[in-house]
């Protein structure tokens, strides 16, 4: 196996430590792995990984389904031999043959033609590869990753995707949260990305990163962290280089949306402070929305930093929050805030 300088996975979140924690423990073994997650969440990186602790010699042999044309999928797959079409003048060598050894990772696998499908699930069954053109079938020894984004229940219901091969594919889920679901990640990873540069983040620059939605997730925050990085003279990325680099890949219509959201949560903050929350109210939100920042600071009519300001003011800490088992447990925790403790106004 070649070796590789691999990214390392950063993140403290139970999300993503969730996630880890699934990757290492079944990466040794020779079970298919399906990643599951929305664009940017890190499924190539992941499956880099469980290619690196599999300990296999061959190579990692990286196929994006989503980008093979139908009419040649099979061809590029599982290869040919000369004559096999108009056009094959010489035997090549398709994918699962050149992952023998290695790891296959099939990103965006629920694109597959049909077709594809159909051999892929033989292949996998029988562990032999057969080139168009040839008599002959060869056994391919290769671990099997995928990836898929979340929209695969929808596929296999509108039988887009087969369901035997997708079975066939899940021996094992990893989930990869969105970075909105793990906010605590959100400066860790932006400090990485400044550092793998030669940069330093400003303390400063925090707020402006936990205020964006993150849409990418984690690719769109590296982007942004390189372009704020060629926007300074120096080594330091303060507030404004990371505001503007935001801005830069974000589209016009998205940017005036946010200022309108940005107002209305000014507003509805205004009218916030006039009715303060008392701690078991916020406890109340922080368990029904599962300790989720964006989705609490929503129920409330305010921004995720204007409610990370009220949740300090009494003490909550929404990481406390996630690993306690109960609200009492979680009380407990929190040594001298009483009962009835209300929210100071910001």
């Amino acid at each position: 196996m070649s070796a590789i300088a691999l990214a390392p996975i950063v993140g403290i979140s139970p999300a993503i430590t969730q996630a880890t924690m699934l990757m290492e423990r079944f990466a040794p073994t020779t079970l298919p792995i399906l990643l599951v997650g929305a664009t940017g969440t890190g499924k190539e990186l992941f499956a880099q990984h469980i290619h690196h602790r599999s300990n296999r010699r061959g190579d990692l042999v990286d196929v994006n389904c989503g980008t093979l044309p139908p009419e040649i999928a099979d061809s590029l797959l599982f290869g040919h031999r000369r004559g096999a079409f108009t056009g094959a003048v010489e035997s090549v060598s398709g994918h699962l043959e050149r992952a023998d050894g290695g790891t296959l990772f099939l990103d965006e696998v629920v694109h597959l033609s049909l077709s594809a499908q159909v051999k892929l699930l033989r292949a996998l069954e029988t562990g032999e590869v057969q080139p168009l053109g040839s008599g002959q079938k060869h056994r391919a020894d290769f671990r099997i990753v995928s990836a898929a984004q979340e929209d695969t229940p929808e596929r296999l219901d509108g039988g887009l995707f087969r369901r035997d091969l997708f079975q066939r594919l899940a021996g094992v889920v990893i989930d990869l949260p969105l970075l909105a679901d793990r906010p605590e990640d959100i400066v860790p990873l932006a400090e990485h990305f400044a550092a793998s540069r030669g940069q330093v983040l400003a303390s400063e620059a925090a707020k402006v990163l936990q205020d964006h939605a993150w849409p990418g997730n984690v690719r769109e925050l590296r982007l942004a962290i390189e372009r704020a990085g060629c926007l300074v003279e120096n080594g330091t990325l303060p507030p404004g280089a990371v505001r503007d680099a935001i801005a830069l890949g974000t589209p016009r219509e998205r940017r005036t949306e946010r200022r309108r959201a940005d107002r209305r949560a000014r507003r509805a903050e205004r009218r916030q402070h006039k009715s303060p929350r008392s701690w078991d109210e916020l406890v109340r939100l922080c368990q029904e929305h599962s300790g989720n920042p964006e989705r609490v600071a929503a129920s409330l009519g305010i921004r995720r930093s204007a409610l990370y300001e009220r949740l300090r003011s009494v003490g909550i800490s929404l990481r406390s929050f996630r690993k306690s088992g109960s609200p009492a447990e979680f009380r407990q925790e929190i040594a001298g805030i009483p009962d009835d403790d209300s929210v100071s106004k910001a």
